[in-house]
């Protein structure tokens, strides 16, 4: 009598299921790429088959037989003469559009997208025509050299020089490519996002936060003159300044009160959203000194540009940046929160 090992007999049910599961998988792999090649080459294919379709011929009645004087050896055109000439792409192009059906290449979350029945492309909320190798995103165009289309297509950001940083930097900017259709960002753990998506997905942020803010002050300001009736203590005030009747005193004294300047009223202080009268602001003394504007939207313009300097490496405006950042969180335009640095 035969002893069956059940252990044995489990071990081997379950690599047979194990061998069986990694077959499907290795053929839903195979089956995502066979798609994308379809959606990517879609036109291609379309004027492929209208090539090779074949006319049909039915014989209703037997004729004769007509002797033809044309080669009977006649050759269908060539499939070469609809392929990536009707795109007219250069050499570049060409080499990264093909990568985009290599799964192990292809950047899926931040690489241009293939449009249906289209010759075009698309990055998150716009159209991506291809000239040579050149990009034009919404009437402007953008040079395609190695480096701008190895960002586009592809995870590897090796080899990449600071022109081809701020072209790339420019363009997702422009196109929200970071973006997912929720508008939260595409973040992922890969070197291409901490190191290029990151920071510009950091400035894009804080751009629109400052002027968020300047927004929101400018509207309230707005409503406050259209709406805002004019305080009755200042009229009352008047009144009691002008009626009171002056005291009986001696004439250097009346000479004395005429030339003193009268304090102003405490309603006519500077409410909470009102700027200063002065043309600027002085922080610091000596060689330290610094001149700020005292006008908060020309505070949140010279914020800008100084942010967009210290991105290029000038370090210089690092005390004038520090100090405007101070004074718009200090007016309620800039939280900490919202600052990467």
């Amino acid at each position: 009598m035969a002893y069956v090992d059940i252990k044995q007999k489990s071990d081997l049910a379950n690599l047979r299921t194990k061998i069986q599961k990694q077959f499907q998988n290795e053929k839903l792999g195979e089956q995502d790429v066979y798609e994308e090649n379809v959606k990517l080459f879609e036109p291609l294919i379309k004027e492929t088959k209208k090539i090779n379709k074949q006319p049909t011929i039915v014989n209703v009645h037997q004729v004769p037989q007509i002797t033809s004087s044309l080669p009977t050896n006649q050759q269908v055109p060539a499939i070469q003469q609809v392929s990536y000439s009707t795109l007219n792409l250069g050499k570049i192009a060409s080499k990264y559009i093909q990568k985009m059906t290599i799964a192990d290449e292809y950047d899926n979350a931040f690489g241009l997208k293939t449009i249906p029945e289209s010759i075009d492309f698309k990055l998150g909320n716009a159209i991506v025509k291809i000239h040579q190798n050149n990009f034009k995103i919404n009437n402007k165009t953008y040079k395609g050299t190695e480096g701008v289309w190895k960002l586009m297509i592809t995870n590897d950001i090796k080899d990449i020089n600071e022109s081809d940083r701020e072209t790339y930097k420019e363009i997702m900017l422009q196109t929200e490519g970071f973006l997912s259709e929720d508008g939260k960002v595409k973040s992922n753990r890969s070197d291409k996002y901490n190191k290029i998506i990151k920071p510009i997905y950091h400035e894009y942020k804080l751009h629109k936060e400052i002027v968020q803010k300047t927004d929101e002050i400018n509207e309230a300001k707005k409503k406050k003159i259209v709406k805002e009736p004019e305080p009755k203590l200042a009229k009352a005030n008047k009144k009691k300044i002008v009626k009171e009747p002056e005291p009986k005193l001696a004439k250097a004294n009346k000479k004395k009160i005429v030339k003193e300047p009268e304090p102003e009223p405490e309603y006519e202080s500077e409410s909470e959203y009102d700027s200063t009268s002065a043309d600027e602001e002085v922080i610091g003394k000596g060689l330290h000194t610094i001149f700020l504007p005292s006008d908060r939207n020309e505070l949140v313009k010279r914020h800008q540009i100084l942010f967009l300097e210290m991105q290029a490496g000038n370090t210089g405006v690092s005390n004038e940046f520090q100090a405007i950042t101070d004074q718009l969180i200090k007016y309620g335009l800039l939280d900490e929160s919202f600052f990467p640095l």
